[in-house]
């Protein structure tokens, strides 16, 4: 009866995986020997299997504080599916400390801005985002480290001073008390002798407590290095029992392996030491449009749910570290995207975040992936005595076989499992990762284990295949079986093996939500405005986000500096006089961004004032259809820019260029002045102190993009920024469609992008591609078709301009041989306006040269 089942259960199976060529599984099935004996009891740090966490830094949780405030639903539901429920899928919120300057995507706000200046966490979104999941999980760790310090921070003395000032803000506020701590910089070797000193110091201050305070500080971690590739401190640490003793947690970045003398795996296993992978690689694409891709990898189109910078290698890598290294957490930056597109690192998350005006969020299959771990263990941090029941990873019964270090590549078939047990051996679990595109076979057999009646469930996630919803195939129970007998998991897939019965826990049977429709910020269309604010905020909202001295405003990024709600008016806050300039890893000027990436024709106007006397580098700024890439961090990384020195002179520039200048007459640099700009296909006009100074018409156009904000490192204010649609002309995308996007997300999957001929179709493509994939066409004859509602269609993407299409509308051709544009990324190759308002299917064919499609536009109203 039970193979019967099984059987019914497999075909069930089978209707929900896309269909693939038929590749033997090895003749002779992978053994795994579950062996209760090797579940190290008495290890209570280094084996046990710990989890996941969230890495907030760099600006990648910007717009969390927006969903907050306008969205609390679905920033509850966010919170509730990563931190809640029995078996949480992150139990850690790591904080990389902000110093107002970029440290890869963009700024974090420093919580002391000069040595006196009492620490402010409520501007930081990674301490209220730690506080919110420790209200749903109160076992939830939070660690803090740097990169670059506020320029106050310039000593070791210094930086423990605003640690533990910023400490201690956490708690007074949140109610919370800091677990870890690295004393360190991030990214970099250890300084060993700090790292006791600073042991030393958390465990003896006396001074500055509030009563009840000292105890609970005194109990903080410390976790070393964070370096970028395998630690240097490994052998230090074995062989120096007053660094072990300093030390709680071993973590490093970014490679699954042990040092050549063992030592990481020797302080698991010998020492009893935590061992973290404390920055790794999450999900590199949307997994519901990846299975979309035809990539051989090696031999057979598409690669599923796996393949490069899939959530099949994130999960090959949490097997590899522990089997390398006994890595027994992970922690993924950013595991919340909530920052908007073009930013570095953009795409690489497992939640993305960044519509908070509409509330839309995309949860990726990759949380899927982690919960065949979390949802089958009992996953975090024993306690002191030993009871808390923490399942431990046995190494004699895990195994990695993938190549590389980061990305991890299992694209070899061979075995990848890693088994957990609970420290009675009432349960086990193994997760078996294949990342390739053959079956492959196992047998599991317990020892030691009271399995009498029982059988072993198996759960598997997969891509599903056509005609059917793009989660079907996803924390499917494909099956039961008895021990020994022969468990075949699909290609491209992971699948757990266990004696849980979790049929009945709701965080696993539950699918994750599914993203609904993107709305475009349009705040006031009845008044043609898309966006507009004043920051003129209420009392509530001003004290939850950083108080009098500085706020965090509405549906801004910062890319480097620091544009703060202060005295009603938007002021950018890193000044030369007052709190000097930190270091920075992208050195720039200081630049915000506000609004949609698909807004396309539009004016956006500020009033800006200068708080400082007239200097060559103090100067204010706004741009237009700016969309990040590899200058995101500087202005000079925006498409057009109006900017007013303060000395009076003006510019229009061009991602830096200078296209036309001039002088304001009688230029009053202690008063107000207007700025504007107005974006009409390739025509771009400036006006100062609502006067035009400039029209120009861009021969090679960006033609859609957000507004930006820029400054000098000096007090500049803001105020009264309105974004507003211009008569008669496009506002904005009414759709943004991946590359990858061939049908829509509902429960009968409705066709979308039609593609014809010889198409590439390739996941794991650069942080500056839509999410982070791409169609390169093969050929002449390759064809590219989409029905839609609109006045207008554009081809979107990084292109060399050696295209040449030819382009019919409804069937009848408008365009023969026309040339695709030079682009460079979320910008358009090729552009077709003007089509009346209504129903069509446009149709483009390359006739010669190369065409890159990132994402298609839809223009309409």
């Amino acid at each position: 009866m039970r193979r019967a089942v099984a059987a019914v259960l497999l075909l069930l199976c089978a209707a929900i995986m896309p269909p693939r060529p038929a590749h033997a599984a090895p003749a002779d099935p992978v053994a795994i020997t579950v062996d209760a004996a090797d579940i190290a009891v008495d290890n209570v740090n280094g084996l046990t299997f710990k989890g996941f966490g969230v890495l907030s830094a760099n600006s990648t949780s910007a717009l969390l504080l927006d969903y907050k405030a306008q969205q609390p639903r679905a920033y509850a539901q966010l919170l509730k599916i990563l931190f809640g429920g029995r078996h949480p899928i992150m139990d850690h919120v790591k904080i990389e400390m902000g110093n107002d300057r970029n440290n890869s995507t963009g700024s974090d706000p420093a919580t002391m801005r000069w040595e006196t200046e009492p620490a402010n966490v409520a501007r930081a979104p990674g301490f209220q985002l730690a506080a919110d999941a420790k209200r749903l999980n109160p076992a939830l760790k939070v660690s803090i480290l740097r990169w670059n310090a506020p320029a106050w921070a310039n000593t070791n003395d210094k930086i423990y001073t605003w640690y533990k000032n910023t400490i201690l803000a956490a708690y007074r506020r949140y109610g919370f008390m800091v677990d870890y701590v690295n004393p360190g910089v991030n990214e970099a070797r250890a300084d060993l002798a700090w790292t006791k000193q600073y042991a030393q110091r958390v465990r003896t201050d006396a001074e500055g407590f509030r009563p009840g305070e000292a105890e609970r500080y005194h109990h903080i971690k410390l976790v070393i290095s964070d370096e970028a590739g395998i630690g240097s401190f490994g052998a230090a640490m074995t062989g120096d029992a007053e660094l072990r003793d300093a030390v709680t947690a071993a973590g490093y970045h970014y490679n699954t392996d042990d040092d050549s003398g063992g030592n990481f795996t020797r302080l698991a296993e010998q020492y009893d030491t935590e061992v973290w992978n404390s920055e790794a690689q999450a999900t590199f694409s949307n997994s519901a449009f990846r299975p979309n891709n035809n990539t051989p990898d090696p031999t057979v189109p598409g690669t599923g749910l796996g393949g490069s910078g899939s959530a099949l290698e994130m999960a090959n890598t949490i097997v590899k570290g522990f089997v390398k290294s006994r890595r027994t957490h992970f922690v993924y930056q950013p595991a919340i995207g909530s920052f908007y597109e073009g930013g570095q690192y953009a795409f690489k998350e497992l939640v993305s975040a960044r519509d908070p005006w509409s509330g839309w969020i995309h949860y990726d299959a990759g949380l899927a992936v982690l919960q065949h771990f979390t949802s089958f263990a009992r996953a975090g941090w024993e306690n002191a005595s030993n009871t808390a029941g923490i399942w431990r990873v046995l190494p004699q019964a895990s195994a990695s076989t993938a190549t590389g270090t980061n990305p991890v590549v299992g694209r070899n078939g061979l075995p990848d499992y890693l088994t957990m047990a609970a420290p009675d051996a009432s349960d086990f679990s193994t997760v078996i990762v294949n990342d390739s595109e053959s079956s492959r076979t196992y047998t599991i057999r317990p020892v030691g284990f009271d399995l009498e009646k029982r059988t072993l469930a198996v759960w598997q996630t997969t891509a599903s295949g056509a005609g059917v919803r793009f989660n079907a195939g996803y924390k499917q129970h494909v099956g039961d079986v008895a021990p020994g007998e022969v468990i075949t998991v699909a290609p491209y897939s992971i699948a757990t093996v266990t004696t849980l019965d979790v049929s009945h826990d709701p965080a696993w049977t539950a699918p994750l939500p599914v993203e609904g429709k993107r709305t475009v910020l349009d705040a006031d269309p009845a008044h043609g405005t898309l966006w507009s604010d004043d920051f003129r905020y209420d009392r509530k909202f001003i004290d939850a986000r950083g108080g009098d001295t500085g706020a965090t405003p509405l549906y801004t990024w910062d890319r480097n500096g620091a544009f703060e709600v202060v005295g009603k008016t938007l002021r950018q806050q890193v000044d030369r006089e007052t709190t000097g300039v930190g270091g920075a890893w992208n050195s720039a000027d200081p630049v915000t961004g506000v609004g949609d990436l698909r807004w396309t024709d539009y004016q956006a106007g500020v009033d800006v004032a200068f708080d400082r006397v007239p200097a060559a580098d103090n100067y204010a700024a706004i741009g237009a259809r700016s969309t990040g890439g590899a200058s995101s961090h500087n202005v000079n990384g925006t498409p057009y820019v109006v900017r007013l020195g303060s000395d009076g002179t003006w510019q229009l520039r061009r991602t830096g260029t200078v296209i036309a200048g001039g002088v304001v007459e009688g230029f009053d640099a202690s008063a107000w002045h207007r700025l504007d700009i107005r974006v009409v296909g390739a025509q771009v006009t400036g006006f100062v102190d609502h006067e035009q100074v400039v029209t120009w018409t861009d021969p090679v156009p960006f033609l859609s993009g957000r507004v930006d904000l820029a400054s000098g490192f000096h007090y500049t204010r803001f105020d009264n920024l309105r974004v507003t649609r211009v008569p008669g002309n496009p506002p904005y995308y009414r759709e943004l469609i991946d590359n990858l996007e061939m049908s829509d997300l509902a429960v009968t999957p409705a066709p979308k992008l039609v593609y014809g001929g010889g198409w590439r179709h390739a996941n794991g493509r650069g942080m500056f591609e839509y999410q982070r994939s791409a169609s390169i066409s093969q050929g002449p004859g390759a064809t590219l078709s989409y029905t839609f509602t609109g006045t207008g269609f554009d081809l979107l993407g990084v292109n060399d301009g050696s295209a040449r299409l030819d382009v019919r509308v409804d069937g009848a051709p408008v365009e023969t041989g026309v040339a695709a544009r030079i682009s460079v990324n979320f910008q358009q190759t090729y552009a077709l306006r003007g089509l009346p308002r209504g129903r069509h299917t446009v149709t483009v064919e390359v006739t010669a040269g190369t065409l890159l499609v990132d994402a298609v536009g839809v223009v309409g109203r």
